[in-house]
């Protein structure tokens, strides 16, 4: 692994560790204090709106940071594209869903999901972090990102530990987001200007970004109505509190998963640039790193993960904490599946993707529908890890003959290894 990307790994990985360390001291110390309806509130808006931000995203993450790593001169004139198309969608989708919102649901609800769009618009404005990212330049993230997150954690302990209406917490959802785009915004054009497309540029990147972008998009939504079905069944069939228990868990299942995606990211600034035969080898290396990081955390998250729930948020959340190892095992299939996605990207698997996640779709939500209904909150922890497992593997085989399967064998594979520390 070259120095530039393990640099930038570690950069990534301290941006998280304040996020951390917020969930821990923080999160929880809210949590704890407003309890598990209020806290379940919260989560349910934020989720909605991830789905709305999924889609405005429309997939361009990824193609953003491919195109930058191969040019970046074109991966700018890309990104001012970008960020007029994300605006349209979101406002868009906004509008009807807090209409919804509004008059289908409490009030608590609304005011939430209102920050929760507000925070939305600007995460989809910020075309900056995946500049940084492909550059190897993520320390600027970091810097951006912690400051907004210090920020956002400040007024959430302040509101819980002066016990203010909880409503006052949207501050916080909208600062986290607000600060960093700012930052990140202000740093990127004291060393850049706009570049102008003419009609004819525009034309044809936003035919690319429609062609590309579009199953990457549709998967991407897919992806976030998976994730976030389980939340919004436990709302339908349980309560608030049982979405409040079930997030405090996952919290802690998936809090150490910025480690292998830091490095995973790192990685494939080089791996996009390489040939198929040298990417295949790479990629099972870097699947193989993956892997033992998220047995190494797994061990550590599932043997002492019920005395932190108890620890940081207290005895209402003692069902939580059978949900731990569940939901850490869920934690560890995602972090490999990270590497298999990025991979088909990288090999144009793009339509492939989309398949993918619409089969993966219509075998995760009756199945965690129905263990919700049959198991409860462990049914939802089951419903989470099955459909990782099935993204991870049998998913996954069907693309180019099997080469994920044959990538992940590969990285059993000792010789793998030899050559080079990592990427």
């Amino acid at each position: 692994m070259k120095h530039s990307a393990i640099s930038n790994a570690i950069w990534m990985m301290s941006e998280k560790i304040v996020s951390v360390f917020g969930v821990i001291f923080v999160t929880s110390y809210v949590a704890k204090s407003f309890g598990p309806t209020v806290f379940g509130q919260m989560a349910f808006s934020v989720s909605l709106f991830s789905v709305v931000q999924t889609v405005a995203i429309f997939g361009t993450e990824t193609l953003l940071f491919k195109q930058i790593c191969k040019s970046v001169q074109k991966g700018m004139r890309l990104m001012n594209v970008t960020r007029k198309m994300r605006m349209r969608i979101l406002l868009m989708l906004s509008l009807p869903v807090l209409l919804w919102v509004g008059f289908t649901m409490p009030k608590n609800f609304f005011v939430f999901a209102l920050a929760a769009f507000l925070a939305a618009l600007f995460v989809t404005q910020d075309i900056f972090s995946v500049y940084n990212n492909a550059l190897l330049a993520s320390r600027l993230n970091t810097i951006a990102n912690s400051v907004g997150m210090l920020l956002s954690f400040a007024i959430s302990f302040s509101i819980a530990g002066l016990r203010l209406n909880p409503l006052w917490l949207t501050f916080s959802i909208v600062a986290a987001a607000f600060v960093p785009y700012l930052i990140k915004r202000y740093m990127f054009y004291q060393r850049n200007t706009d570049v102008h497309l003419s009609p004819k540029e525009n034309k044809t990147y936003s035919r690319y970004l429609l062609y590309a972008g579009l199953p990457l998009a549709i998967s991407g939504i897919f992806i976030s109505i998976q994730v976030k079905a389980t939340q919004f069944f436990l709302v339908g069939v349980g309560s608030a509190q049982d979405l409040g228990l079930f997030a405090a868990a996952n919290t802690i299942a998936a809090s150490w998963i910025f480690i292998p995606l830091a490095i995973i990211t790192s990685c494939f600034s080089g791996i996009f640039r390489e040939k198929s035969e040298v990417s295949f080898i790479l990629t099972s290396r870097l699947n193989g790193y993956a892997m033992i990081v998220s047995l190494l955390m797994f061990l550590i998250v599932s043997q002492y993960g019920e005395t932190i729930i108890m620890l940081l948020y207290g005895k209402d959340y003692t069902q939580s904490g059978s949900l731990i190892t569940l939901l850490s095992m869920a934690t560890c299939c995602s972090a490999m599946g990270t590497v298999a996605y990025r991979y088909i990207i990288k090999e144009g698997g793009f339509h492939y993707l989309l398949i993918k996640i619409i089969c993966l779709m219509l075998v995760s939500l009756p199945l965690s529908y129905g263990l919700i209904n049959l198991m409860g909150l462990m049914g939802a922890a089951w419903g989470v890890f099955i459909t990782e497992l099935l993204s991870l593997t049998v998913m996954n085989y069907f693309f180019k003959n099997g080469i994920i399967q044959k990538m992940q064998i590969q990285s059993l594979n000792y010789k793998t290894y030899k050559r080079g520390l990592l990427c």
